[in-house]
């Protein structure tokens, strides 16, 4: 009896993680270096979202399509924060929207970007409908 509910277990067990390791979302880096630099010294960037402005520069008037554009703060240590920007509604055929992840620390008056990372979606039909890195046809 003991032995048939050990292999239940397990069988749940390896179930869980097939679907749960499936659902991981996946990001694509981006190198800091250069938006690093194009902020070096600058003291007019005062809050974590404007940095992220800075850094996505977009200006929905030009976009055809009905763009969602939203941006999430979350401290994360003494300074450090963690911001994520998420642009849904692409005027794209392929692309549904976006996501950008970037930690970032505030020395004083200055920002050091630490780590970007992106990933997307696709429309229905066009490819992965969930956040990820695989391609949109």
């Amino acid at each position: 009896m003991k032995m048939k509910k050990i292999k239940t277990v397990y069988t749940v067990l390896i179930l869980c993680v097939a679907i749960f390791s499936s659902c991981v979302e996946t990001f694509e880096t981006v190198d800091t270096k250069s938006f690093n630099e194009k902020i070096a010294g600058r003291t007019d960037i005062k809050t974590p979202e404007e940095l992220m402005k800075l850094y996505y520069d977009y200006d929905c008037s030009q976009d055809e399509g009905n763009p969602t554009i939203t941006t999430r703060v979350r401290t994360i240590g003494k300074n450090k924060y963690k911001i994520t920007l998420i642009h849904e509604g692409f005027a794209d055929d392929s692309q549904a929207g976006g996501k950008i992840v970037m930690t970032a620390q505030q020395t004083g008056a200055t920002w050091i970007v630490t780590k970007i990372k992106t990933n997307w979606k696709c429309w229905e039909d066009r490819g992965h409908t969930y956040w990820g890195t695989g391609r949109c046809s």
